[in-house]
């Protein structure tokens, strides 16, 4: 294993030994390459079993009496469409409570741990995420699917691990393909990490940001019927290559397996397909005006913009406050550099054989009229 692949800590070393065991039995297991890095993920989820104890002792009725009383508000698009920009945008916006980098890296036992912990890690951790160049600190938000696969086998997420098991893990938890029981097990698991936020974030609203919850429209609007909804496109072309090169920069980090790159570019395609036509199927159960729908390319052209006419079609309050603050925040992504990505023909040719209906949906062509 290269020195590159030792240097960060796993992303779910504080899930508990009870987790990991499940995960390596219904996945295949560590292969002898990886099984060190494995023996140190087990050591260290057997070191933080007091704080995952201590922290279900103290806040765990406390958590479960928490109301989420506020629907929430979703940031919905596929992986790398801009999500995260726009939920670093909005995060701004002072009405909203959020996951926090903290938390998906401490999810088992982060309200015991906050303060403290937060100050032995801070100078620990990269500055920017693997795969593109987006800041990374321990109060920025971060994507709740890493929070809820810290403490649930029931996540795609765990294909970093696992990456054998991709194609499998995405079509059945990203597509919710449950059982009744798989079901209750996800929203107990869902809604105890959405209580644990609500409770750090003083009660606020909470604004949520997931790709994963793309396949899952219909069970959030079982969850918050009056939920609302950000739903971001970014241009097809620009996705496939996007979606390759962030998953050769993180890989390395986190896998107990070998990586077949035909079988992930394979399942990505998959991926795809089935997150947006499921989306396509069940946008029209969103209440009118809960669901807006902009473009990457606007939002990077026009923030300001994009976002007042966000908060004006789903009647959110306080775009004056949350203009301000937004605005200070885009003036800091000044110099900001983007990944480059080559668009070969190979690449036009298999958006164009596998995504054709979102390019048909969205009217979206090559980059630069190619």
């Amino acid at each position: 294993m290269a020195e590159s692949e030792r240097a960060r800590l796993h992303l779910f070393v504080g899930s508990s030994l009870g987790l990991w065991w499940k995960l390596l039995r219904e996945h295949g297991g560590a292969q002898r390459a990886y099984r060190g890095r494995l023996a140190r993920i087990l050591a260290l989820s057997a070191l933080t079993a007091p704080l995952r104890a201590a922290e279900r002792l103290r806040y765990g009725r406390r958590v479960r009496r928490t109301e989420i009383a506020e629907p929430p508000l979703f940031i919905h698009g596929f992986h790398r469409s801009g999500t995260t920009h726009l939920y670093n945008l909005l995060s701004r916006d002072p009405q909203f409570g959020y996951v926090s980098t903290f938390q998906v890296l401490t999810s088992p036992f982060f309200l015991i741990t906050r303060g403290w912990l937060e100050r032995l890690i801070a100078g620990r951790i990269d500055s920017k995420r693997p795969g593109d160049n987006v800041a990374v600190a321990l109060d920025l938000p971060q994507d709740v699917e890493v929070a809820f696969a810290a403490v649930s086998p029931l996540s795609p997420m765990h294909q970093v691990s696992f990456p054998s098991r991709m194609d499998a893990m995405m079509q059945k938890y990203g597509a919710m393909r449950l059982t009744p029981a798989e079901m209750r097990q996800w929203e107990r698991a869902y809604l105890d990490v959405l209580r644990k936020t609500t409770l750090a974030s003083d009660g606020r609203r909470l604004l949520l940001k997931s790709p994963v919850n793309l396949g899952r429209t219909g069970h959030l609007l079982r969850l918050f019927p009056d939920a609302k909804f950000v739903y971001i496109v970014r241009n097809p072309y620009t996705v496939l290559p996007s979606m390759m090169q962030f998953h050769r920069a993180v890989a390395p980090t986190y896998r107990l397996q070998d990586i077949d790159w035909d079988h992930v570019e394979s399942a990505v395609l998959a991926y795809y397909d089935t997150m947006m036509n499921r989306y396509l199927r069940e946008r029209d159960a969103i209440p009118k005006g809960n669901l807006v729908e902009i473009r990457f390319e606007e939002l990077e052209a026009d923030a300001l913009g994009v976002l007042e006419h966000v908060y004006r079609e789903l009647s959110l309050p306080d775009w004056e406050t949350a203009q301000a603050r937004i605005g200070a925040y885009a003036k800091t992504l000044t110099g900001y550099e983007k990944n480059v990505h080559q668009l070969d023909q190979r690449v036009i040719d298999k958006v164009e054989r596998h995504w054709g209906f979102a390019l048909r949906e969205w009217g979206y062509s090559p980059p630069g009229g190619g």
